[in-house]
């Protein structure tokens, strides 16, 4: 058993819901761990009494104990290109995004950025994200086991592309369903691990792709969908070219 001293702010239900009730806030509180869940959270004053002697207490007075952040979409193989010029979306995507995907084809590479990205987002306070990886099953593979070794809630996924990218980034339509249920029986609800069917984008996939990314989430409840959508105006209009039939973007 491990406690924390300090102020502390936690969340109670959704904002939305219950508005300033869904928070607790205390200027002088204690968090307590036990086999590394949470035990109890509250007021130090109220809490302290019933510690068990012995209990490690940490003292972080002046500074706030509180959740992890949640991430709700990065893209860890960007690491590298972090600030690289904002060119618009498309182009972008050819000069920058997919030359450095493609060094993922080497695992150890994969494990070196993962290994780097998870650091930098525990330093900085998020402990959840939902996660891109590349269109190689090994760049997930290195994710998820570097998460894993750090006990964290990690949602990710291989990324489908099986047209309009470059042929060292293309998959096809079957080998994107074939990879990917096997990284989901691998990894879905291992430890804290959970998993997203990842189409890049609706320009980058096949409606047979498409297809296939919905038979994986019906095959397998409880895996996550993650994508992009009307990113800019170039995006938009392409995707109309290429799926006349649709009502909108989302209809993709």
């Amino acid at each position: 058993m491990q406690a924390f001293r300090g102020a502390l702010l936690h969340f109670l239900g959704d904002p939305d819901e219950l508005g300033a009730s869904a928070h607790e806030y205390f200027d002088d509180g204690l968090l307590v761990l036990h086999d590394g869940k949470v035990a109890a959270a509250g007021a130090a004053h109220a809490l302290l009494p019933g510690l068990p002697e012995g209990v490690e207490l940490a003292d972080y007075s002046g500074k706030l104990i509180m959740p992890g952040f949640v991430d709700t979409h990065v893209h860890y193989p960007q690491t590298d290109i972090i600030a690289a010029y904002g060119e618009q979306l498309l182009e972008w995507l050819e000069r920058y995004t997919f030359p450095i995907e493609r060094r993922f084809a080497d695992p150890e590479y994969g494990r070196e950025v993962a290994d780097f990205f998870l650091t930098e987002l525990l330093r900085n306070g998020t402990t959840t994200a939902l996660v891109f990886a590349t269109v190689h099953p090994q760049s997930a593979d290195a994710f998820f086991t570097a998460a894993q070794a750090r006990g964290l809630r990690m949602i990710a996924g291989k990324v489908l592309m099986d047209r309009n990218c470059p042929e060292f980034l293309c998959d096809t339509a079957d080998s994107a369903y074939a990879d990917s249920k096997a990284l989901i029986e691998k990894w879905h609800g291992k430890d804290r691990l959970l998993y997203a069917v990842t189409p890049r984008f609706a320009p980058t996939s096949t409606e047979r792709q498409l297809e296939l990314a919905g038979r994986l989430l019906d095959e397998h409840p409880g895996v996550y969908l993650q994508s992009h959508a009307a990113e800019n105006k170039s995006e938009v209009a392409w995707v109309a070219e290429l799926y006349p039939w649709s009502r909108s973007y989302i209809d993709v």
